[in-house]
Parts: C-alpha cells; sequence; structure tokens
C-alpha cells in the first residue's frame, strides 16, 4: 500500500533530521576529543617547560658553587654573571640568568633586633634622595618592619594609621620576604616601588653591600660624603679591575677622610636571584628563585616560584 505523500514526506524530514542529529553528535564527539587531547600535550608541554627550569637552577647552584672554589670576590665579569640568551630546545625556547642581590640595599637592614637601626636608615635616606624619591618614605618602611608600634616620624605609619583605612590592614611588623610588599607602606606608589627595586632588595637576613656590583646610588647611600661623580668613577672602573678586597677598596676612594661602618660592605656575595624562561609548544612558565651561597657547599634554594 501507497504512503499518502504528506506522509512520506515527513518520513524523509526525520530520516535527515535523524542524519543531522547523528552528524552533530559525531562532530561534537570530535571535537571534545580534539580538545582532550590539545588539553593533554598543553599540560605535558607545561611539565617539561616546568622540569626543564627546575633543570636549569640546578645548572645555577653548580656555577656558584664552582664560583665560590675559584675567588671570594664577586663581580660582573665572572662566568655566572654572563647569563643564557635564548636557546632553541626541542619544541621551543630556554633563556635565563644569575643575578647577584648584594649589590643592593637590603631593606631588611633597616630593623636590627626589632628596632630601628640609626645608621641603616641614615644610609636608607640618603639612598632615596640619590633615586630622586622622598627620604622620608624611610621612616614609613622601617616602621613597616619593626616589631613595635611607635611611629618613627609624623609622616609615618602604624597599626593605628591602617587600620583606620577603607580596607584596613596590619604592619607587617617582621621582615619583609619580597620588596613589593612595600606597596602597602603609606607614601609609597607602583612608581616609587617600581624606582626602589632597581636600587633595593628584601633578604632574609641582614646583609653587607658587595661593591663589586653595587650601582653608584647605592655606594652613596653606604659611603657617607661620596658625590655622585665619585661613585660613577668607582663603578666604571672596577668593570675592568674588580676590587680583591675592601683594602682595594679603600686605596681607590678619592678621598681618605671617607669611611663607612664596618660590616656594611664586602667584596662577595651569598644571595642571588636565578630568573628563567621555559616555552615548550603553547606552554610559557617563568621561574624565580632565590639561592643562598654558604661557603663552597652547593647553594641552598631559599625559595622558589613558578607562573
Amino acid at each position: 500500500m501507497t504512503l499518502p505523500k504528506r506522509q512520506h514526506g515527513a518520513s524523509i524530514l526525520v530520516a535527515m533530521l535523524i542524519m543531522a542529529l547523528a552528524a552533530a553528535a559525531a562532530a561534537s564527539l570530535l571535537q571534545q576529543q580534539d580538545l582532550a587531547l590539545r588539553q593533554l600535550k598543553t599540560a605535558r608541554d607545561y611539565e617539561q617547560a616546568i622540569w626543564i627550569l627546575k633543570g636549569g637552577a640546578q645548572w645555577a647552584r653548580s656555577i656558584l658553587s664552582q664560583d665560590a672554589r675559584g675567588s671570594a670576590a664577586d663581580h660582573g665579569g665572572e662566568l655566572w654573571a654572563t647569563g643564557l640568551p635564548a636557546t632553541d630546545i626541542e619544541q621551543g625556547t630556554v633563556e635565563g640568568e644569575i643575578r647577584d642581590l648584594q649589590g643592593l640595599f637590603n631593606v631588611n637592614n633597616l630593623v636590627l633586633d626589632g628596632k630601628a637601626s640609626e645608621r641603616d636608615l641614615a644610609a636608607f635616606k640618603r639612598l632615596l634622595q640619590a633615586i630622586g624619591l622622598d627620604p622620608d618614605l624611610a621612616e614609613a618602611v622601617t616602621d613597616w618592619i619593626d616589631a613595635d608600634q611607635e611611629a618613627l616620624a609624623l609622616d609615618s605609619a602604624e597599626d593605628d594609621y591602617y587600620l583606620r583605612l577603607a580596607v584596613p590592614y596590619r604592619s607587617a611588623s617582621q621582615p619583609v620576604v619580597e620588596i613589593g610588599e612595600l606597596l602597602r607602606v603609606r607614601g609609597m606608589d607602583e612608581a616609587a616601588l617600581a624606582q626602589l627595586r632597581r636600587f633595593a632588595t628584601a633578604l632574609p637576613r641582614r646583609t653587607p653591600v658587595n661593591v663589586n656590583l653595587a650601582p653608584p646610588e647605592v655606594l652613596v647611600a653606604l659611603v657617607p660624603g661620596l658625590t655622585p661623580a665619585e661613585a660613577q668613577v668607582l663603578a666604571s672602573g672596577r668593570a675592568a679591575a674588580p676590587f680583591r678586597s675592601l683594602k682595594d677598596f679603600r686605596a681607590n676612594l678619592p678621598r681618605r677622610d671617607l669611611e663607612w661602618k664596618e660590616g656594611e660592605l664586602s667584596v662577595g656575595s651569598q644571595y642571588f636571584l636565578v630568573q628563567g624562561r621555559a616555552t615548550v609548544g603553547r606552554a610559557d612558565v617563568r621561574m624565580e628563585a632565590l639561592l643562598q651561597r654558604n661557603n663552597r657547599a652547593m647553594p641552598e634554594i631559599v625559595w622558589q616560584r613558578m607562573r
């Protein structure tokens, strides 16, 4: 028996609809499978990039350990300071550098046994002035780190100021882990912090400044009376002839009346920052690691971050 034309047409439409649904389902399954494969590949690439950077950190530890066996002085002409330019690897690139951190002013030196260190506070003021920042920031930063709740100056701040802000918080009242924390200090803003980062750091204990790697502005801060022009001459000369000892540094000072406090300067470093970047496939991973070197042993990884 022949189906009516309308019923026959409806059957064709249903069949076409079923075919379309089946095709859509198949396409969806293929798309999901492709997405899962891409996610799996991205995860694999990410893990590979991480392991490459971890290997780079171990390489940096080895280089610094070997360097310690060769000389007690650290300067910009040594192997560790040359860095690794972008280098092709399988399916990507890797690059990195080792940066000395003891050529910078350690803001945690501002506090000694929980109290403000007057000599370091004075040096920090000279540094802020030399780099074009408000010297009054020195008290605010010190109050952020010290253990008490007594403000050092009218423009400084302790908990009583920070707790009255629209979004209240307390001062750290302890050593700074990363200098970016100082953005929360009264009077500090993004521009000032960016400028300060070029000349200051935060290390987990008191450290002297390495005169072989300190910018002229830091030398001006640590050697009272040293002029910016004189500091620039010192910095230029050490490129060809690094200071092998503080006696050598003193001999190169422009005037005999220039002095510094014992323990504030050195010609060697113990703290270094390792920075690396690895790209593998679609993965782009960056690493930072703080290394502490003690004598000739393999440097310790104080902290390590991946992003």
